[in-house]
């Protein structure tokens, strides 16, 4: 198994969400301390207003099954519904990378 860094980059559905998105941030990073194969996540913004953020995980399978644990919380829906509000998720992208 080989570590993996998750780049994710969006827009936010308005400019003016950026301090709503500063929140969620802090709550997903609060969601992943402790997470088994979890090691680190940053969140920055360019100066074109796309938001990135940047996980580096133990192995892919540790990401998975994070994901699919998120996807079978009770919450899960009201947090995936804030995330809509706040990012735009047409613009999501996202790259799972080995690292070398």
């Amino acid at each position: 198994m080989s570590k993996i860094i998750v780049n994710a980059s969006f827009y936010l559905n308005d400019e003016s969400l950026l301090e709503d998105w500063k929140k969620m941030s802090a709550v997903i990073d609060e969601d992943l301390v402790g997470v088994d194969g979890f090691i680190s996540r940053d969140s920055a913004i360019g100066e074109d207003k796309k938001v990135y953020c940047i996980l580096k995980w133990d192995s892919l399978t540790q990401q998975e099954a994070f994901m699919k644990s998120f996807e079978e919380r009770e919450d899960s829906a009201e947090l995936m519904a804030e995330f809509g509000r706040i990012v735009n998720m047409e613009t999501m992208t996202r790259e799972l990378l080995d690292v070398l």
